[in-house]
This record gives C-alpha cells, structure tokens and sequence, in this order.
C-alpha cells in the first residue's frame, strides 16, 4: 500500500507539463487564426474601407442645377448654375478625410491588439486550467487511494471512526475540485476554439514561466497612437473650420435678354460674402476647443499606458521572485513534507487527520506555485498588449 501511494506522489510531482499530441498549437499561431477569423477584425478592416472610400468623396461639389426661364416673356431659355466653395475648403476637406482613414488605420492596430491580448490571456487560463485539471486528477486517485485503505484499516479494527471519515471526506471534496477543474477546463477550451474557429485545438504549450524580455517601448501603444491620431483628426477640422469662412462662388449660363444676345452677356457669376463672421468664428472656437481636449486625452492616455506598465512590471518582477522562490525551496520542501508523511503514517506515528492536513499543506504549495505562474504570464502578456504587441 505505501508503495502505491510513494509512487503516486511521485507521478504527482513529476508528471510532464505539457502532453505530447498529435497536434501542438502555439499561442502565436492561436493568434493568428483569431485575427484571421473575428468579427471585430472584419469590422475594423471594413472601417478602413469606408475611409479610404470617403476621401474619395472629399472633393463634393454640389450638384449644378439646370432651369428654364423666360426672362423676356417671349421665349424660354435653358441656364445651368454650379456653386462651389472657396478652393482651399475642398483641399482640407480632402486633409479631414485623409485623417480620419488614418485614424481608421489605429482603430484597426487597436482591436487586433485588444483581440491578440484576449487570445494570449484566454491561452494562459487553459494553460492554467489544464495544468490545474491534472493536479486534480493525481490528487483524487491518491486520495481514492487513501480513502481505501482507511477503509479497510477501520474494518480491521486499527483505526477508529473519525480517521475512517476524515479520509473518506477529505476524498470526496478532491474528488469534486477534479469534476470542477474538468470542467472549467472544456469551458476555456472551447472558448478558446471559439476564438481561433478550431474544432479541435490539439495539444496547448506546457504551462512554465514567461521570463524573455519584457522591456517593451511603449511609444508602439496602439491606444497612445489612437489618442494622438484624434487630435490630428481635431487639428484638421480647425483648418476646415476657418476655410469655411471664405467666400463661395456660383457660375451660370443663361441668356437673360433677347435671341440674339451676344455669348460674352449671358454668362453670370456671384460671390457669397462670409458676412456673418459671428457664427463662423463660433465654428472655429470650437473646433479649437475640441482639438485641446483631444490632446488633453492623447496626454491622459499616455500617462494611464505608462501607470499601467509600470503596474504591470511590479506585478511581473514580484511573481518572478515567489515562482522562483517555488521552484528552489517550497517544491522540494512540500515533497519532503509528503515523504515524511508517509513514512510516519507507515510507521503509524501520526493518525489520518494528522496526515491528510500535511498532505493537503504540500498540495497548497503546488497550487501557489501554479497562481503565481498564472500572474507572471498574465502580466507580461499585459506589458505586451500595452507596448501594442
């Protein structure tokens, strides 16, 4: 019985971190497929799409009108007029536009580094989960296990009742953290299907610490760049704004006097004076405004990226230090705790209770340990998202 138990354990605390597969998906490639398939990419390259089509439609002049009159009471004659904008106008409505695609263009590197910071965040929780749902299952054969032969020890009559039922409980409450672990394992792995549009997602990278480079520059931030490419957007609609107060103009056909008016008079010409300096100027103020709160923003973004990251790299360089600190004392000393355990409670110094506490302190460091890599990989996958990669 105690090499049965003696061998689990150490199938416990030995078992492979990742379990070979016919297929093996690397989170790189998980993103990949993810900003291949979304919708909020489609989306955003459609967006794209409609801006580059507006410039286009920058240069909007408004549509001539053809009339008929009879000026003269004795014949009609047939006139056009067009109307158009003081020249520069069309040439900054051409800039606006020419903004707004870029601003588009941001949009886009922003929803695919959100999606891509889902994916990899989601991939650390399976990683997690199924690291998690192993432990569970090891733990719940060895408690199975011991479960078992307190059973057989009570009906022998060498433990009492108390011993008998705390290990058989003990078991049973492992035995439903298993169920659970199984499940939250299919949930995130399905989501994670969802998301890459994989019926079958193979086997994931073993779950170990994340320590390459984290220093990431942080002028790469999509959201940054959003921010300040809305405060060009802002600075343009201040120069369209003041074009707007120049003159308009209209230019026309139509022969106001006789049949035989000469050619060089029945052509007509009016100027649209910005008499009304009032609201124009109201029209400016306020893009001006709206261009100071844009770069107001654009500086308030930076600054939230920059506290972000340096939570973030707290959080990482904090995480780093316990995981190494599992891997080179706590590991090896709940494994010694378990070894001693087993060989007191073979030797019948110490009763179930007594045993199945200090089996239950060395799991707790394994769990830790599992916490921890879970923080320290979440956050540099923060660093990265923040950094736009």
């Amino acid at each position: 019985m105690i090499m049965k138990l003696i061998l689990k354990i150490a199938i416990f605390f030995c078992f492979t971190k990742g379990i070979i597969g016919q297929t093996l998906l690397h989170p790189d490639a998980a993103v990949a497929l993810a900003l291949q398939n979304h919708p909020i990419v489609q989306a955003a390259d459609f967006e794209v799409k409609a801006k580059l089509s507006a410039e286009k439609a920058a240069y909007n002049l408004p549509n001539p009108e053809i009339n008929a009159e009879s000026p003269t009471g004795e014949f009609y004659a047939v006139g056009v007029l067009q109307s158009f904008e003081f020249p520069t106008v069309y040439s900054r409505q051409k800039q606006v536009a020419k903004a707004e695609t870029g601003l588009a263009r941001v949009g886009q590197q922003v929803s695919e580094n959100e999606l891509r910071y889902l994916v990899r965040s989601l991939y650390i929780e399976t990683q997690v989960a199924e690291y998690q749902s192993r432990q569970w299952a090891e733990r719940d054969s060895l408690y199975t296990v011991i479960a078992n032969a307190a059973a057989r020890q009570f009906s022998a009559g060498e433990i009492d009742f108390l011993q008998k039922s705390w290990a058989e409980n003990e078991a049973g409450k492992v035995h439903q953290e298993r169920i659970a672990a199984e499940q939250n394992r299919s949930v995130l792995r399905q989501n994670l299907s969802v998301l890459t549009g994989l019926t079958d997602l193979g086997t994931l990278l073993p779950l170990v610490a994340d320590t390459s480079g984290q220093d990431f520059d942080l002028s790469g931030s999509p959201a940054i760049a959003f921010a300040a490419q809305s405060a060009k957007v802002a600075e343009r609609q201040v120069d369209l704004a003041k074009s707007r107060a120049l003159p308009n103009f209209s230019i026309g056909y139509l022969n106001q006097g006789v049949r035989n008016t000469p050619m060089d008079y029945r052509f007509r010409a009016s100027m649209g004076i910005p008499l009304w300096a009032g609201q124009y100027r109201a029209s400016t103020n306020a893009a001006k405004a709206e261009t100071q709160a844009a770069l107001a923003r654009a500086q308030a973004q930076s600054q939230a990226v920059l506290l972000e990251s340096q939570r973030a790299r707290t959080i990482f360089a904090n995480a780093l230090a316990l995981v190494l600190y599992h891997e080179r004392e706590a590991l090896p000393r709940g494994q010694s705790m378990i070894a001693a355990a087993l060989r007191m409670q073979s030797a019948g110094q110490v009763d179930y209770v007594t045993f199945l506490r200090t089996l239950d302190e060395a799991f707790s460091i394994q769990r830790d340990y599992v916490e921890q890599l879970s923080i320290l990989n979440t956050a540099r996958t923060s660093i990265r998202y923040l950094s736009g990669q």
